[in-house]
């Protein structure tokens, strides 16, 4: 029996959300639903994304030397809160997601609008479970003292993107 529709999830390797947008539609002709914006740049690998912003950050530090490697594969660094800080004043500054989605959203729309996109297909963003973030990067014993406002961070991001972009 033949699938009545079909559902994308996570990176495509192309170059932006126009490229993957354009190359998804072409494939699809019909059954489409939904369409991300393929993760492309510099969320191309999933929760990376999030270390470039956490490195920025001047009370999370490297928890021992950034990119030794193991074999042929540099490690990922560890993170772990800076000396003297204290977890519960810790706020996180704009992670990314909104701004990125609200750049692709207006690929789509434009898309959508150019009958590009089907009429009725939503767009589709994807954010990470804020466990996976903060369980990739953080120390073991620094994790829970900094998921929940690293969660409430990531739901303010989320609310700024649903603000702006229309439910339909």
């Amino acid at each position: 029996m033949p699938a009545d529709h079909v559902h994308f999830n996570g990176s495509v390797n192309l170059a932006d959300a126009e490229s993957v947008m354009r190359e998804i539609a072409s494939r699809v002709p019909s059954g489409l639903r939904r369409i991300p914006d393929g993760e492309t740049g510099d969320r191309g690998n999933w929760i990376f994304f999030q270390l470039q912003k956490f490195l920025q950050l001047p009370w999370l530090v490297p928890d021992g030397p950034v990119g030794e490697s193991d074999g042929e594969y540099e490690q990922l660094p560890e993170l772990r809160l800076a000396e003297g800080v204290d977890p519960g004043s810790v706020t996180w500054p704009d992670i990314g997601y909104a701004e990125a989605y609200l750049e692709s959203y207006r690929v789509f729309a434009r898309l959508r609008a150019d009958g590009v996109i089907p009429a009725g297909v939503r767009f589709q963003v994807e954010y990470p479970t804020p466990l996976a973030s903060i369980g990739g990067y953080i120390v073991p014993e620094q994790q829970q003292v900094l998921l929940d406002s690293y969660e409430r961070a990531m739901f303010a991001d989320l609310d700024r993107l649903l603000a702006a972009i229309p439910a339909g």
